[in-house]
């Protein structure tokens, strides 16, 4: 019987992998093994404590929690690289300590810190992580900001992602100069108004139902960003569609670009018909919500995608539509109106919460006959409707493109039901 202990001769750099992918208890239990691997868990650079070994200790007790972690921080040897803490769900009571593990972190030169906070109660993040000059990725959740004076911005920061994040207001603008960000995501974070972001290497823009203004402005010098989403639903109107529009005019490298209904509204109430003011030449992916009672959004959807000479995906989400708008009715009788040319390099489109009007059937059809590269199409039904007389008429539905397949998402088991 071959008894050579295989694992413990692999290179170190393997064995490391192999427990970056353990749970912090399991890599911690292997100390026991021998006394070569005592410590080997103890260096690990990666610490990831995540949420269901902090719910399986704060069911035990909050003093166990707090001591287990203590002794974690206690044994570790060496730089930390990731620092990973969610509470999220915890209903704990308060805990100085979370301070001390971030200051920890934050002197043991960490690169990549996410940190969750509990949902029960309001929590501050520490001045520490701002005096941390070695951030390369920073991720926040459900916690309050009170930036330093003196804080002038991260000079390694690469990434950095805040989700229900309340910035405390300030007498003036804070700008935060982030020279090496690339991606940035505000997720139904309040007080942006407060921050000026200055980042001119911006690729990756993500800002999603603040309860806020972001000031736009800021980013009107990211020459280089690739994808821009934004949902948001209060936009001052009508200073703000001037901003967005200019912001798409300078976005001359975008491949990627999510607007929502109320963007939609805002840009259409000023545009002129047949024609924009910008084009989309790198744009390869257009995702949308457009509200079919609106014959502006619609107009103005055909026109950003006329406008994207490369586009070859296209995501329409329906954010509300009727078959009563005699407005919107009598002007889909003139299609070359919405779409006089035809689409050369769409290949791949999806219409999702699809709710059978006419007007999101008179889309599809104009789709269809104006898109000669056309190889799929999905049809996402919303709720129930599993009308299949609406599935035949869409199948009849005249195709520019002989290699085009439409197909239909049943709601019985969610599978897709080709209906060529």
């Amino acid at each position: 019987m071959d008894k050579e202990d295989r694992i413990s001769y692999l290179p170190r750099n393997v064995i490391d992998r192999i427990f970056e992918l353990l749970p912090v208890e399991d890599a911690a239990r292997t100390s026991i093994l021998s006394t070569k691997w005592r410590y080997i868990w103890a260096a690990l650079p990666n610490l990831v404590l995540d949420n269901l070994f902090c719910n399986k200790l704060a069911s035990r007790s909050g003093y166990i929690f707090e001591q287990t972690i203590d002794k974690i921080l206690l044994q570790h040897v060496g730089d930390i690289v990731t620092f990973d803490l969610d509470m999220s769900g915890l209903e704990l009571s308060l805990c100085p300590d979370i301070d001390r593990w971030i200051l920890y972190a934050t002197r043991n030169s960490v690169k990549k810190l996410k940190l969750n906070m509990t949902e029960y109660r309001t929590s501050k993040v520490p001045s520490y992580i701002f005096n941390c000059p070695t951030l390369t990725k920073l991720k926040l959740f459900n916690c309050v900001v009170k930036l330093p004076k003196s804080f002038l911005g991260f000079q390694k920061l690469t990434t950095l992602f805040l989700q229900k994040v309340t910035f405390e207001s300030t007498t003036k603008i804070c700008v935060i100069n982030v020279p090496l960000l690339v991606k940035l995501s505000l997720i139904n974070c309040n007080g942006t108004q407060y921050l000026n972001i200055v980042s001119v290497g911006l690729k990756y823009l993500h800002f999603c139902e603040s309860r806020c203004n972001l000031d736009l402005n800021c980013f009107m010098n990211c020459k280089q960003l690739t994808c821009l989403y934004l949902e948001v639903d209060n936009y001052s109107m009508p200073a703000e569609r001037i901003t967005l529009e200019k912001l798409l005019i300078s976005f001359a490298t975008l491949e990627v670009l999510t607007l929502c209904s109320f963007e939609l509204e805002l840009l259409s109430a000023g545009a002129v018909r047949k024609g924009l003011p910008f084009t989309l030449n790198c744009l390869y992916h257009l995702e949308l919500a457009v509200n079919f009672k609106e014959i502006g959004q619609i107009y103005y959807a055909f026109e950003l995608i006329q406008s994207s000479a490369k586009l070859s995906k296209l995501d329409i989400w329906v954010y509300d539509s009727c078959d009563t708008a005699e407005a919107i009715l009598k002007c889909i009788d003139t299609p070359i109106t919405f779409l006089d040319q035809q689409l050369n390099t769409l290949k791949d489109v999806a219409m999702h919460y699809f709710k059978g009007s006419k007007t999101e059937l008179f889309f599809i059809k104009l789709l269809l006959a104006r898109t000669p590269s056309l190889v799929r199409m999905n049809i996402d039904p919303y709720g129930s409707l599993e009308d299949w007389n609406i599935a035949i008429e869409l199948m009849r539905f005249p195709r520019a493109s002989p290699k085009a397949e439409l197909f239909y998402l049943t709601n019985v088991d969610k599978n897709l039901q080709a209906v060529d």
